[in-house]
């Protein structure tokens, strides 16, 4: 599955707007719908899984077919 934003997203990635950390906000710049979760995984020091777990129970991104 693919991973996107969602408006919840969209709303974090504003200027002026940060309440995640950098490396949640990075991953959120790279899931644009063309990469699979599983990218992502190996990213910072092997907590990228870690990380879109989490963005996906907190609503920031969501896995669709494509």
């Amino acid at each position: 599955m693919y991973l996107h934003k969602t408006s919840r997203a969209r709303a974090e990635l504003q200027p002026g707007v940060r309440t995640l950390g950098q490396r949640e906000r990075t991953l959120l710049l790279l899931s644009d719908g063309s990469r699979l979760a599983q990218d992502f995984y190996l990213l910072f020091g092997g907590d990228g899984e870690k990380i879109v777990l989490r963005l996906l129970s907190e609503g920031y991104l969501e896995r669709r077919a494509s």
